[in-house]
């Protein structure tokens, strides 16, 4: 081979995504060890931007909003006993999560009252809305954040029983950490979603660990903490009695599980385990199905069929939970079928490829119950959300995309809350650094993909632009709105059908071996 021919080939050809490439560099230059510095300082930095913005509820009294929410669960919690934490005034904000939540508003409720106890002076702090009283609210979500949800991520992409290449690790790891829709949500609506999503992550990485107990352990902190964490578990429990089957654990390990799930949920709700109207009143609180089909406008599949068929006006709410849970069921079921069958085999013994199929039955099962289960908010988007993001190197431009819609589709929450400046500034940074349709063309991506990617985004910009140019008639005032659910619950129909067919594509052991991808 000529000269200049051999040097041509040695030459590594640049990557689409400019994260990847910011990774590389920092191998090139021997300086991995300031990476995951670089990468968490950074996430810390937006987070705390978003924080300077408007949240949920902010000057709009009686009720306010989630924010208030959150804050007054602190008051209530630290001056009552937990016999009253479920009845305390339920019209204002009374308290509808599990029994972890609970427990972490009593602790940051200790906190704001050692720092200055009118913060959470019950009955007299409702609607406080002091610099210093805000500050303490958004330092909570970052506090809990770091210590429950983004060490679960360091450790999982830096587990060796992942299979990744150190750029790719990092890379993941980057990506995971600055997405859009968790920071905003969370830092700028203001909620503590990432502890849930955190004990989801600890519980996947206590899974490539073979740690089952661990797992089963995190995964109930995980629902323990927000209800929506149950959308995991009919793939949890498939992984989990799907191992059951497997010769080296058997009975010993379903009696571990079984053990430790009654023990992790005993002892959360050890408080109230002596009193059959007090547990009855936390189930009410939890799973409210008076409130309704869905709220607000979310994009899911019975919020968009309501634009033309009023399901609500036709079919009782005992109808519709029953048509709700059918076809919810009936969408996940092949997904934790498929998941139990290829790991009860006895042959099947790929750690990395058990994992890959847990990520992706988590983000099918999840994934249905958004679109499908009874009584969905907006924000539940992040529950799927969270499991793709833990497949982005497998499938980056398909989660790049998800991502982008599921962003898109929280817009008129942020709207309302007055998150316009980060929205966009982070739609466009996670575009720029995750490489999007206006980037180089990457050759991994199908060109009929591409194109169709080329066309969301312009029918994503197409709603955006109209909304701010053009007033809506005044006999559809929503207009933009239902345009925004119609199109967002489309997409994800797609995704969830793509995402279940990569599923089963995956289902055939990984024939590399134990050695890591190559840079």
């Amino acid at each position: 081979m000529p000269p200049h021919k051999a040097r041509k080939a040695a030459v590594r050809p640049a990557s689409v995504v400019p994260a990847r490439n910011w990774f590389q560099f920092l191998k090139d230059q021997g300086a991995q060890n300031i990476a995951l510095p670089v990468t968490v300082l950074f996430a810390l930095l937006i987070r705390w931007c978003v924080g300077l913005h408007g949240y949920s509820g902010m000057g709009t009294p009686p009720l306010y909003g989630d924010y208030e929410a959150q804050r007054h669960w602190m008051e209530i919690t630290v001056h009552l006993s937990p016999s009253q934490w479920y009845f305390y005034d339920l019209e204002y904000w009374g308290l509808d999560y599990p029994p972890l939540t609970a427990f972490q508003s009593w602790i940051c409720g200790i906190v704001a009252t050692y720092i200055n106890p009118s913060w959470v002076a019950l009955g007299e702090s409702r609607g406080i809305e002091t610099h210093a009283s805000k500050l303490f609210m958004r330092a909570s979500a970052l506090v809990l954040e770091f210590l429950v949800y983004v060490p679960a991520v360091v450790l999982l992409f830096q587990s060796r029983r992942v299979q990744m290449s150190w750029v790719a690790r990092q890379t993941a790891i980057f990506s995971v950490l600055i997405q859009p829709c968790l920071i905003l949500v969370d830092h700028g609506h203001f909620q503590y979603n990432a502890v849930m999503i955190g004990f989801l992550v600890w519980a996947v990485y206590f899974a490539a660990q073979e740690s089952y107990v661990a797992m089963a352990i995190a995964f109930c902190c995980s629902f323990m903490f927000k209800q929506m964490g149950l959308y995991y578990a009919p793939a949890v429990f498939a992984f989990l009695l799907a191992k059951c089957f497997q010769p080296r654990h058997g009975i010993v390990l379903f009696v571990k599980l079984g053990l430790a799930v009654l023990g992790t949920i005993g002892i959360m709700l050890l408080p109230w385990i002596g009193s059959l109207a007090q547990l009855q009143q936390i189930l009410f609180r939890v799973f409210p199905v008076a409130r309704g089909l869905y709220e607000d406008k979310v994009a899911n599949v019975w919020c968009a069929v309501n634009v033309a068929v009023k399901l609500r006006s036709i079919f009782e709410p005992q109808s519709l939970v029953r048509l709700a849970t059918g076809a919810t069921a009936l969408v996940f079921l092949p997904s934790c079928c498929h998941l139990f069958y290829m790991l009860k085999r006895a042959d099947y013994t790929q750690r990395a490829n058990a994992v890959k199929l847990l990520k992706y039955g988590l983000l099918n099962t999840s994934l249905a119950f958004f679109l499908l289960s009874f009584q969905v908010h907006e924000k539940s988007i992040l529950v799927p959300l969270a499991p793709a993001l833990l497949l982005i190197d497998d499938e980056p431009w398909a989660v790049n995309w998800f991502v982008q819609v599921a962003l898109f589709s929280l817009y008129p929450l942020l709207f309302v809350d007055g998150q316009h400046i980060p929205y966009w500034v982070l739609a466009v940074g996670w575009s720029f650094f995750r490489s999007c349709p206006g980037c180089p063309a990457d050759t991994q991506i199908p060109r009929t993909v591409l194109k169709l990617q080329w066309l969301s985004t312009l029918a994503m910009l197409a709603i955006h632009t109209a909304h701010a140019l053009v007033p809506a008639p005044a006999s559809l005032p929503d207009i933009y709105v239902v345009l925004n659910v119609t199109f967002s619950c489309a997409m994800f129909v797609g995704f969830l059908g793509y995402f279940n067919y990569r599923q089963f594509m995956c289902a055939q052991p990984d024939r590399s071996g134990s050695k890591q991808k190559k840079d």
